[in-house]
């Protein structure tokens, strides 16, 4: 009978296993630096689609690692923009349900994370590359947005309901001016950099603030007085 080979000092049989199947796992890593490579790959100049073959090379990952990740380049883009739709949708409901202050303070500290957006190059570049031409044809695209958009109102939807009850919004309809007030926001977030988005941002809580029938005195009281 063939006597079994002594293991190394401190390693068990199960530890071994674990060390033969480890290999094989998936690397959260490999799935962040894909997902960076795309950003990078379709933010620089470039003709036609992306190749997977070309998110890949600059990820420096295999295509194996790619599909342990994601069944598609469709399923990459929409990875994509939910992560980045989640990661706004939770400041934005920390804003709703964390930060102190009336509902003009909460809806004046909510435009000011979307505006923080454009400011931010990093974030503005996701913005970009998320609506762009490539990104959008990705089949399920327009489902996956419409969720997004929901979820990033959903705080803006409980902030004037607040105003609503409480008097500071007293023509608030929460859920369609919801809507509205973001798609205003979409629209001036596109104005430029610098004072001229200070001015954007001042121009849509005027708007907001008019709309919702808050009183006048209280919402150039929250402002920042740029013009």
């Amino acid at each position: 009978m063939t006597k079994p080979a002594e293991l190394p000092p401190g390693v068990t049989t199960a530890s071994l296993q674990s060390a033969i199947v480890q290999p094989d796992t998936p690397i959260a890593d490999d799935r962040d630096g894909i997902i960076d490579a795309a950003y990078t790959c379709l933010s620089e100049p470039h003709s036609g689609p992306i190749p997977v073959a070309a998110i890949l090379e600059r990820a420096g990952v295999s295509t194996r690692a790619f599909y342990r990740h994601f069944v598609s380049k469709d399923e990459l883009f929409l990875a994509m923009l939910r992560q980045e739709s989640d990661a706004l949708a939770q400041r934005l409901d920390r804003i709703a349900d964390e930060r102190p202050g009336d509902p003009v303070d909460q809806l004046k500290a909510w435009i000011e994370a979307m505006f923080g957006l454009a400011h931010d190059p990093r974030s503005r570049m996701h913005v970009t590359v998320l609506d762009s031409d490539e990104v959008r044809a990705a089949k399920g695209y327009r489902e996956v947005r419409e969720g997004v958009r929901a979820d990033r109102e959903r705080s803006l939807v409980e902030i004037l309901q607040r105003g609503r009850r409480d008097g500071s919004f007293p023509l608030a309809d929460p859920q369609r001016d919801a809507v509205a007030v973001s798609a205003v926001v979409a629209r001036e977030m596109t104005a430029g950099d610098g004072r001229e988005l200070q001015r954007a941002r001042s121009r849509v809580l005027d708007f907001a603030l008019r709309a919702l029938g808050a009183d006048r005195g209280t919402g150039k009281a929250h402002g920042d007085g740029s013009r």
